[in-house]
């Protein structure tokens, strides 16, 4: 099982896991930081213990809105891991950029180091890989970073096959976060990850807000064992995708406290002939 040291006291386990994703507190323009505690704070009380941030979930007038927010909510949760990534930031409105230098690399984990009030991050991601087609002297510098002891353990996000394998020849790699949509993409990178013994981290698991109509359309048999439980859909279309792959956890955008509650479940639930059946039964039907 992929592990990662998260803090002084923590040990996490990054495979089989819920994660809460940040972005959707910094981003929009209905932020509510209260709010946005509050879910941070109900999914650790309910057993989350993977949290996901970057120098992007930004808004446009503070650059490290999301990490404030997780060292906030979390403070004196030694158990939490406040994962994290760099090279990639809000430059306006509706823009972003991505910059992958070492300097901006150095400087953006100085920046995350001073604001989650650590002395060494335990996840710290390349975020934006598919910016250029080699990923090496990126990950060279995140190597010596980790040498220095500002970062326990490197990922990788939004990379190919490929460019994890030429981050591996250069530095050990704890993860990979990609997006990955139930239904609609490949297994084969999850797959991949999983014989490597490397963690792959799933955003926009259900492919985001909006999607509930395509969900029931394309799930008829989950959304009615799920209706017949009295629980909801999302949460077992989840479930789904931890099963998928023995690498896999899943990045979830909750953001309020019941729907991060709700998801926490997700790794206690069954997964059996049963679910599996009526899995096989809506991804048969899509493809027919």
């Amino acid at each position: 099982m992929t592990q990662v040291t998260g803090g002084p006291n923590a040990t996490r386990a990054l495979t089989g896991q819920v994660v809460l994703g940040g972005a959707g507190f910094s981003i929009y323009d209905d932020r509510d930081d209260a709010g946005a505690i509050a879910t941070i704070r109900a999914a650790a009380d309910h057993g989350i213990r993977l949290f996901d941030s970057a120098r992007a979930y930004a808004t446009v007038d503070d650059p490290t809105h999301s990490e404030r927010l997780f060292a906030e909510a979390l403070h004196g949760c030694d158990d939490a891991l406040i994962m994290t990534k760099g090279g990639h930031f809000r430059t306006g409105y509706r823009e972003w950029a991505v910059d992958d230098s070492p300097g901006r690399l150095r400087a953006d984990v100085d920046v995350s180091l001073a604001t989650l009030g650590v002395e060494r991050i335990g996840m710290y991601f390349l975020h934006r890989a598919d910016a250029g087609d080699s990923v090496a002297g990126s990950i060279a510098t995140l190597e010596e970073l980790r040498r220095e002891g500002k970062i326990a353990a490197i990922g990788i996000s939004n990379a190919s096959a490929s460019q994890l394998g030429e981050a591996m020849s250069i530095a050990p790699i704890a993860a990979v976060q990609n997006k990955h949509t139930i239904g609609q993409d490949s297994w084969e990178l999850p797959s991949l990850c999983a014989d490597l013994g490397i963690a792959f981290l799933a955003y926009s698991p259900l492919g985001g807000p909006g999607e509930s109509s395509r969900l029931l359309a394309h799930f008829p048999a989950l959304a009615a064992l799920a209706a017949a439980r009295g629980q909801s859909l999302q949460r077992l279309l989840l479930r789904a995708l931890l099963a998928g792959a023995p690498s896999v956890s899943v990045v979830v955008g909750a953001r309020r406290p019941a729907t991060a509650i709700d998801s926490a479940k997700v790794p206690s639930d069954p997964w059996g002939d049963v679910e599996r059946a009526a899995y096989d039964k809506d991804i048969s039907s899509s493809t027919d």
